[in-house]
């Protein structure tokens, strides 16, 4: 397998010969470089990667077992040739990689992204690289932290080259009798002694050059002290006197003034000495680590900072979490956890930008931050949401205010260049004491993160599933609920899964006539006892878009089938109608499935109807879905509006979507005659609907009175246990047992009715 080479491939060599790195052992920063870019794109491989001739070795690796491979299959080979960020989408689809042992088996590379490292900027002698196991794109904002954090690899690639360099002249200054010259010279390291006699001091070339000094007469001991800053004096103060006095040697890291005002980081160390002579001195050195404590708080705030915003990271949230809860606060305070969650954010990058999304959650970070009280902690915890810690909260009301505080904060509107962008969050909220009380009532023997992050985020769900754009706290009512809807996808996945999810149809029935002209197709469970379920049992599943939307793709098909066996059979039965979900209609294949369903069961589009409820025309992509209907209505196809009257009811919606039928809830025909109101209400969309010519189904028709009292209205057409419970598919067919004259299928005046 060949790969691409560098033209200065034999400098490089060379480089990474001198460089002496190859094959040493592992180190905290190399490692926690590689932590940091895994985090940055949420991967799970992240590598510094040195090119030998025959093969590439990893200073430091996350997610990899093996140290090294051989040269020929890897990828950053391409990286470093290319001299700039090489970014592969999706492995197996580029020709140069899809037979590449590393994407055909373990580790089996989908996504890589890589930045080429160089002391020089012409030779590439490494890479710093992330690899995923699924295709993706790197965003602006990851690529962007990526290069930053390459500057700190190629720090500490330097670091490492300047502390070779340091060993090596501290061995050559032994073999030649220099060696404190020669480690002060390549080490920023200078050399002191303090004669306890008469308190003179000497200090070495190296030492004055540290303070910015002219190289003459070293200052007395109060004037060596007076460059530490006043609130580091004490301590260095006292850790003098104790050497001196008790012979404790000490070693201190501070800040430092020079003489020009340039503040600097050094480490200071000294021990007491006695010669030979008996007298005793204190000898010490001075050590310039600016640029290694500068390195140090680069990778911490990488570590522990969000870049784009500039506030805690998730990390860091997490350890302050736990420093807080070792010290529990003083009764009756009481720790408290918001979970805030930006609402639509994916709408405002889609329509106005990454660098607006980007603008929005740093201006968001910065509200949350300017209005948490002093004590409280935030952090973004990633993507678009963000979580405060509260540490002395006397109850839940006083979290809730604040949450709503920071609700009116963030909903204020935020100017992008020419444009105003809306916003809007939701926000969970619980408190450790009731999170410790549910899981001492749960038996578990440990309390508080795990849970006061599990409540809060349930509440945070709650908020989001019930309108967004609010607070809620935790009650144990949420977790019940929380779990009926896990127990009802659970059903109706394994229904799927074993076949038992079916369709039971119930007649549409022409109200002047009786005669049946389409049935509307119920999703049924059947159970192992052969007893079936209705939506009482599974209706929360239909809430959970993935769920529903699988619901609608059997139903379907299994409609579609029925109806053209009932065709195949005679039966006369004018369209099967069935239910669309949100997230059926928001599917990219949802036309091809419906119309292919059709000609696989040789099928017109006139024998189906789609049935959707409003809150389908209420999402942000409103447009998608008017495109959807009108080209299902375009093919032939019937649109009915299923509960209308309820909800989000609109005019507008019968004006702007291409409906045909509408259905009035059941709802409205209970206590028809008797409720003044629903008489009303009925009467008015049985007009709406003749004047703007479409078709009416009465919903729940139950006894004569309320069919009469329908009919009387005007509607063509009702449904309900008055004409037949849901029957399954041969149910329906043996039931169309009343033949008129003419062939068609009559619904019996009585036996249906119980």
């Amino acid at each position: 397998m060949s790969f691409p080479i560098p033209r200065n491939e034999i400098e490089r060599l060379a480089a990474l010969r001198t460089l002496k790195i190859l094959d040493t052992d592992p180190t905290s920063d190399f490692d926690a470089a590689v932590e940091m870019a895994a985090a940055i794109f949420d991967a799970p491989i992240a590598l510094v990667s040195f090119l030998d001739q025959t093969r590439q070795w990893f200073k430091a690796k996350k997610g990899l077992e093996v140290s090294q491979t051989c040269r020929e299959i890897a990828f950053c080979n391409h990286t470093i040739f290319e001299n700039r960020l090489f970014q592969v989408e999706d492995a197996p689809r580029d020709e140069r990689f899809r037979r590449n042992p590393l994407v055909t088996g373990e580790p089996n590379i989908r996504f890589y992204i890589g930045v080429p490292l160089s002391l020089d900027g012409q030779t590439n002698i490494a890479s710093l690289c992330v690899i995923d196991t699924v295709p993706r794109r790197a965003t602006a904002n990851q690529i962007a932290q990526l290069l930053r954090l390459r500057e700190v690899v190629i720090s500490l690639i330097r670091t490492h080259r300047i502390a070779i360099d340091a060993r090596t002249a501290e061995k050559d200054a032994r073999q030649r009798g220099k060696l404190l010259s020669q480690v002060e010279r390549m080490s920023k390291i200078g050399a002191w002694s303090l004669d306890m006699d008469n308190l003179t001091t000497q200090w070495s070339p190296r030492t004055f050059e540290i303070h910015e000094l002219e190289a003459d007469q070293p200052p007395s001991l109060d004037g060596a002290i007076a460059f530490y800053p006043e609130h580091e004096r004490e301590r260095l103060t006292e850790a003098v006197r104790n050497c001196m006095e008790q012979g404790l040697a000490y070693q201190i890291e501070t800040d430092f003034v020079t003489a020009r005002g340039n503040r600097r980081r050094v480490r200071s160390s000294g021990e007491l000495e006695q010669g030979e002579d008996g007298r005793k001195s204190l000898i010490g050195i001075v050590e310039d680590i600016t640029a290694q404590h500068e390195h140090e708080q680069q990778m911490w705030r990488a570590a522990h900072i969000d870049t784009l915003t500039g506030i805690a990271n998730r990390r860091s949230f997490h350890e302050e979490f736990r420093r807080r809860q070792a010290a529990p606060p003083p009764a009756p305070e009481q720790m408290a956890l918001l979970m805030i969650d930006l609402d639509d954010f994916k709408d405002i990058n889609d329509g106005h930008g990454h660098l607006a999304g980007d603008q929005v959650l740093s201006t968001v970070a910065a509200r949350i931050a300017n209005a948490i009280p002093p004590d409280a902690f935030c952090a973004r915890l990633g993507g678009d949401e963000f979580a405060v810690l509260l540490s002395s909260v006397a109850d839940v009301a006083s979290a809730e205010d604040l949450a709503g505080q920071l609700i009116e904060e963030i909903g204020r509107p935020i100017v992008h260049g020419a444009r105003t962008i809306s916003t809007s969050a939701s926000i969970g909220v619980a408190r450790q004491g009731q999170a410790n009380a549910d899981q001492a009532s749960a038996g578990e023997d440990s309390a508080g993160k795990d849970s006061l992050f599990a409540q809060s985020d349930l509440a945070l769900y709650h908020v989001k599933q019930n309108g967004r754009g609010g607070v809620k706290t935790y009650e144990p009512a949420i977790t019940d609920a929380l779990e009926e809807r896990r127990r009802a996808i659970a059903l109706v996945r394994s229904a799927i899964a074993e076949g038992r999810l079916e369709p039971h149809y119930q007649p549409i029935v022409d109200l002047k006539t009786r005669k049946m002209r389409g049935v509307e197709a119920l999703a049924r469970i059947r159970n192992a006892d052969d007893t079936v379920s209705g939506p009482a049992r599974f209706w929360q599943a239909l809430h959970e878009p993935q769920c529903a939307h699988e619901i609608d793709r059997v139903m379907l098909e299994l409609a579609l089938r029925d109806f053209a066996r009932w065709k195949h059979e005679g039966c006369d039965i004018g369209f099967v109608s069935v239910n669309a979900s949100s997230a059926c209609i928001h599917s990219d294949t949802y036309l091809e499935r419906v119309m292919e369903g059709l000609a696989r069961h040789g099928l017109s589009p006139s024998d189906l109807k789609i049935e959707v409820v409003e809150g389908v025309f209420l999402d942000e992509d409103s447009n998608d879905v008017r495109d959807v209907l009108e080209r299902l209505s375009a093919e032939g196809i019937g649109i009915a509006l299923d509960d209308f009257g309820t909800g989000f009811a609109s005019l507008s919606h019968l004006r702007d979507y291409p409906i045909d039928c509408i259905k009035i809830d059941k709802s409205f025909v209970i206590g028809l005659g008797e409720n003044e109101n629903n008489t009303a209400i009925v009467n008015a969309l049985v007009s709406l609907g003749k004047s703007m010519n479409l078709s009416v189904v009465a919903e729940g028709i139950e006894n004569e009175g309320q069919l009469d009292f329908i009919a009387a209205l005007g509607s063509q057409f009702g449904q309900g246990y008055l004409f037949s419970r849901p029957m399954n598919a041969t149910q329906l067919a043996e039931f169309a047992t009343g033949r008129d004259h003419a062939g068609s299928w009559t619904v019996p005046d009585t036996g249906s009715r119980t």
